[in-house]
């Protein structure tokens, strides 16, 4: 077993050792729609919950969705290399298979993939608005794919702009012949608001694998977004409003990669391509002075991946998910919210190794909220049914409390769910390499968290801890020693601690810090379950020189520990990464930028057998019109 380096191992303690909260880098003025699928203050949540806005993507400097999320306590990102490559998620030691992805509300995951899952890898951040990260069990508000979380992502709109066009531009160029352009538009004229933007991306790489001969694997991307929308009818009779929107996205993406080889990637000229779009056409009917909101909508998103690969030669793989789906928000009495709906989903996938193959699924949900003690305690309990075409009826439930304190600025939280998740379709039903298995049940959860946040120093300083504890029935993995054939372990157990620390030192220097214990094993044969560090961490420290205005500096630092990867049966080692950057405004809407990725060149390893990128740097330059 590979040991961590010591450094990394001293920079996780002291992570660890400052005993922080999983919340902490959100203010409690934040709003969340995610947790209880209504707008909710942050405060009154008791889900566990992290908001990352527009103006804090770009204080990162995030090319994509992924650079954006990857400090988030609890959530651990490994990838087969750079740019355009698959990327693995885990949530509190729940694998992708269990984050349900969701951009404008929309499910964007491919059913054709080897799990019902959406890589991050290759969405450009320059359009998003919003993200919310939300942990835990949530298959009652949600459905099948969210055992372990969800990450909604909201595109900009323009309704509320007051302006018929405004938007921002940039472009950016750096190491291995990465460029980046973008532009994004945005306003409203009368009671109609829109939206759209285009971006490209292009990097010549390097070599993921760690064969040689150091050929790059590049990555080309292209996206196109459009969002238009109208307040039709306000304000007649017992109507307050009807609105009706459409959207629409599309991204094409030409990844470089490396095959597979006995113990890691060999270098050669495999190549791919992924095409994705969805559209969404949504209604809001809003009515009696806000008692009563509807929405219906449909959507349907579809991904065409391509590859031309050294090894296995041609293959394709088509996915397509069609949604319909009703949400009721009713608020009766003041501190009273019902939120509940029905949905009814079809999955459809065909490839070179799988006849078409569809699958439906209906189903219904309520969940309600209540106030108390003027809102200082907020309780929720919620239950849904799905009835799945394969696999029948399940039915979920969830509840969560939070209660503040607020002259002691203390708040208290906790949740406790249940979840199940049906075998994607290829789990099910792949031939060409045996890994499928149509005697596969349905995988199963229940787990809980339970947490404080702390604010003094009037609010200059927070933190707190949240423990969780999951335990799942049935795991789908994949058996190495039956040639990977996906089976069902008797169960599996994820828990840890979710810890984060901010701090306002001085009016120029803010300081934020998240740490994450990971314990994932199966508990038949008590091994660690794939890509799990036990220990994850992040800090960053921004520093804002008053006496130069505009100028914004950071430094930040992410860390793991050892974890096992099934791919290649060893186990990886720790890391410790640096990155620094800075930005200034020139004035009121143009702004320069540079970042320095992996400062110390360090190699290392997130997923078996690919490289991670060395030492990089990049410049930009953004304007707002």
């Amino acid at each position: 077993m590979r040991s961590p380096s010591r450094l990394a191992l001293l920079a996780t303690i002291s992570l660890a050792a400052l005993a922080t909260p999983a919340l902490a880098a959100e203010n409690l003025g934040t709003m969340t729609v995610s947790a209880n699928r209504t707008a909710t203050d942050i405060a009154h949540s008791g889900s566990s919950v992290t908001v990352i806005t527009a103006e804090e993507i770009e204080k990162k400097q995030a090319a994509t969705a992924l650079d954006a999320i990857k400090d988030v306590p609890g959530l651990h990102i490994a990838t087969s290399g750079g740019s355009g490559k698959t990327t693995y998620l885990s949530m509190r030691g729940i694998t992708s298979k269990g984050i349900l992805i969701l951009i404008d509300g929309v499910n964007v995951a491919d059913p054709a993939a080897t799990q019902t899952i959406y890589d991050l890898t290759n969405l450009s951040a320059d359009n998003i608005e919003r993200i919310e990260v939300l942990r835990g069990n949530q298959s009652t508000l949600y459905g099948s794919e969210a055992m372990g979380g969800v990450i909604s992502i909201t595109t900009k709109s323009g309704k509320g702009e007051g302006k018929i066009v405004t938007g921002e531009t940039g472009v950016e160029w750096g190491s291995r012949g990465t460029g980046k352009a973008f532009v994004n538009a945005r306003g409203e004229t009368g009671r109609v608001y829109y939206s759209g933007g285009v971006s490209g991306f292009t990097t010549q790489g390097f070599d993921i694998s760690k064969s040689g001969p150091n050929e790059a694997d590049g990555n080309k991307t292209g996206t196109a977004n459009l969002r238009v929308g109208s307040d039709l009818i306000t304000d007649v009779g017992p109507l307050d409003r009807l609105n009706l929107e459409v959207s629409g996205r599309y991204l094409k993406a030409s990844p470089e990669y490396d095959g597979w080889g006995s113990n890691a990637a060999v270098d050669d000229d495999s190549h791919g391509r992924t095409i994705e779009q969805s559209g969404k056409l949504a209604t809001t009917i809003d009515l009696f002075d806000g008692v009563l909101s509807n929405s219906l909508s449909a959507a349907q998103s579809k991904t065409r991946r391509d590859y031309d690969d050294a090894t296995y030669g041609k293959t394709f793989y088509n996915g397509e998910i069609t949604k319909y789906e009703y949400q009721g928000t009713l608020k009766p009495i003041d501190h009273n919210t019902l939120v509940f709906g029905a949905d009814h989903r079809r999955d459809h996938m065909v490839s070179n190794a799988i006849s078409p193959k569809s699958v439906t699924n209906d189903g219904a949900f309520a969940n309600y909220i209540l106030g108390l003690l003027d809102d200082d305690l907020t309780l929720s309990a919620g239950v849904r049914h799905d009835d799945n075409e394969t696999f029948g009826g399940h039915t979920t439930w969830r509840t969560t409390a939070s209660y503040r304190i607020p002259d002691a600025g203390t708040r208290l939280h906790a949740s406790y769910g249940t979840g199940f998740r049906a075998p994607s379709l290829y789990e099910l039903y792949e031939t060409a390499w045996g890994t499928g298995n149509p005697d596969l049940k349905p995988e199963k959860s229940k787990g809980y968290d339970v947490g404080f946040e702390q604010s003094i120093l009037d609010d200059r300083v927070t933190f707190g801890s949240t423990f969780f504890n999951n335990r799942l029935k049935n795991a789908i993995l994949a058996n190495s020693s039956t040639g990977w054939q996906n089976e069902n372990i008797a169960s599996a157990r994820t828990y840890g601690f979710e810890n984060s620390f901010t701090a306002e030192i001085t009016s120029e220097l803010s300081l934020t810090v998240n740490h994450t214990y990971t314990q994932a094993r199966d508990n038949d044969t008590g091994r660690v379950l794939p890509n799990q560090p036990h220990h994850t961490g992040n800090a960053r420290l921004d520093y804002t020189p008053g006496e130069v205005s505009g100028l914004d500096t950071w430094v930040a630092t992410r860390t793991a520990t050892w974890s096992y990867d099934n791919g290649t049966s060893s186990y990886l080692g720790g890391y410790l990464v640096w990155d620094l950057g800075a930005s200034y405004a020139i004035n009121d809407w143009a702004t320069v930028y540079g970042r320095l990725e992996n400062i110390a060149d360090k190699t290392y390893e997130t997923k078996g057998g690919y490289a991670e990128g060395g030492r990089a740097g990049f410049v930009g330059v953004r304007a707002k019109f």
